[in-house]
C-alpha cells in the first residue's frame, strides 16, 4: 500500500511539474512579440528577467496558498473521531513550498532564455 501511494505521489509531481512548465513557457510564447518590444524600447536583460521572475513568484505563491487552503479544508471537512485522519504539518508544508518554488524556478528559467535571446528586428519582420 506505501508502494503504491508513493508511487502515485511521484508521477503527480512528474506530471504537475511538466504541466506548469509547459503553461508558464507557452504564456511566455504567447507574449514573445511584447517582450520584443520592450527590448527594442531599450529595457535591459535584467528587467526582464524580473518581470518573468516576479510574474513566476506570484504566480507559485497564489497556487501554493490556494492548494493549501483547499488541502486545510479537505483535512478537516473529513476529519471524524476515527483513527485514520489527514494531517498536515508544518514539515509536509514547508516541503510542498520548497518544491512548488523549485518548479516555477524552473519553469521561469526556461522561459527566460527564450526571452534573453529574442532579437527585436523578428518581432517587428511580421
Amino acid at each position: 500500500m506505501l508502494i503504491n501511494f508513493g508511487f502515485v505521489v511521484v508521477v503527480g509531481f512528474v506530471v504537475g511539474t511538466a504541466v506548469t512548465g509547459q503553461i508558464f513557457y507557452n504564456f511566455t510564447l504567447d507574449n514573445l512579440r511584447y517582450f520584443g518590444v520592450f527590448k527594442a524600447m531599450g529595457t535591459s536583460n535584467r528587467t526582464l528577467l524580473g518581470m518573468i521572475l516576479l510574474q513566476a513568484l506570484m504566480v507559485g505563491v497564489l497556487g501554493y496558498g490556494i492548494g493549501a487552503g483547499l488541502s486545510a479544508l479537505f483535512a478537516l471537512s473529513t476529519h471524524s473521531g476515527e483513527n485514520i485522519k489527514l494531517e498536515l504539518g508544518l514539515p509536509l508544508l514547508c516541503g510542498s513550498g520548497v518544491a512548488v518554488l523549485l518548479i516555477v524556478l524552473f519553469a521561469a528559467v526556461i522561459s527566460a532564455r527564450k526571452v534573453l535571446k529574442l532579437e527585436p528586428a523578428v518581432v517587428f519582420k511580421s
